[in-house]
């Protein structure tokens, strides 16, 4: 039986429309000929998350992005559709986490599933959120090193400009060192011959020192010699009178104990002793006799006429 032309064109349109149908679906990533179930999540903004982006559990792809809607009457907020393993189980708890895949700017959802809760069926809406990708991190952890360098730098411009301020007058002071450095080489360049000639006979009379005949080492040593001659010489006239003076001494003492001499005499003799004693009573008694009685031992007149002596 023969097959119309309009049949074989049928055919071949409905051959063409399901290649193109698997082929579309293919190139944005969805496997038809697996078992999944899709899930819903919505984000105040998508950016970066495509179709086909992965979706993960603990590291371990479980699914992928599926569609991306615009939900305008939601203050176009973005719906996205997850397409993920039936072998996954998801409860009310789990959590659908927008992050980053690294540097390049990369994204992925990943699913935080909780423990207990009820079980979610196909179609369900996941809690969602957005994750701070790696520059975000960045710059939030440089906004305090943002701030500091802000103080260093507005520091430095504070110190610049003191510097500016002081810089003039260092720029003086540093002119006046210059001229005062070049009168000081025209000075030297004057008196150069002088300046030579006060260096050599410096170091003639360096050399006349070191010279070991009539330098110095043989000065002091004549020196020493002289100082240790004179020690000896008055070391030895202070002995020799300590001993004279000593041996003097011993034969004073000697005499004492012999009865020689006054002093041995009153040491040893005791009618001397005695003696001494007498009259230095008898003077005492004369001392006395002499307070109470004045007129006997003093004759005195107005006129210089002698009182009669009665008979």
């Amino acid at each position: 039986m023969a097959v119309s032309k309009e049949i074989r064109i049928g055919i071949l349109a409905l051959v063409s429309g399901v290649v193109l149908y698997f082929g579309f679906n293919y190139l944005k990533g969805s496997d038809l000929f697996s078992n999944k179930e899709y899930y819903y999540a919505i984000y105040p903004n998508a950016e970066g998350l495509n179709v086909s982006n992965p979706i993960t559990v603990n590291g371990v792809q479980v699914g992928q992005v599926a569609g991306k809607t615009l939900l305008q009457n939601r203050g176009n907020q973005v719906l996205i559709t997850l397409d993920i393993e039936k072998e996954v189980k998801l409860n009310d708890s789990t959590v659908a986490i927008v992050a980053s895949t690294g540097l390049l700017g990369g994204k992925e959802i990943k699913l935080l599933i909780g423990k207990g809760g009820r079980p979610l069926d196909e179609g369900d809406t996941l809690i969602s959120q957005i994750e701070i990708d790696m520059l975000g991190k960045l710059a939030e952890e440089a906004k305090p090193l943002s701030r500091d360098l802000d103080t260093a730098l507005y520091n430095l411009n504070v110190l610049l400009k003191q510097f500016q301020q002081i810089s003039k007058p260092l720029g003086g002071t540093l002119q006046n060192l210059e001229n005062t450095s070049s009168a000081l080489n025209g000075i030297l360049a004057q008196n150069q011959a002088a300046i030579k000639g006060i260096l050599t006979n410096l170091n003639a009379m360096s050399s006349a020192l070191n010279d070991p005949q009539t330098g110095v080492k043989p000065l002091m040593t004549k020196l020493n010699a002289t100082g240790d001659s004179l020690s000896r010489i008055q070391l030895g006239q202070t002995v020799d009178k300590a001993n004279a003076s000593l041996a003097n001494i011993s034969k004073l003492l000697n005499e004492i104990n012999q009865g020689q001499g006054s002093l041995g005499k009153l040491a040893k003799n005791d009618s001397l002793y005695n003696n001494l004693n007498r009259f230095s009573a008898n003077l005492d008694s004369l001392m006395v006799d002499f307070r109470e009685h004045p007129k006997r031992y003093i004759h005195f007149s107005v006129f210089g006429k002698k009182d009669k002596i009665k008979k």
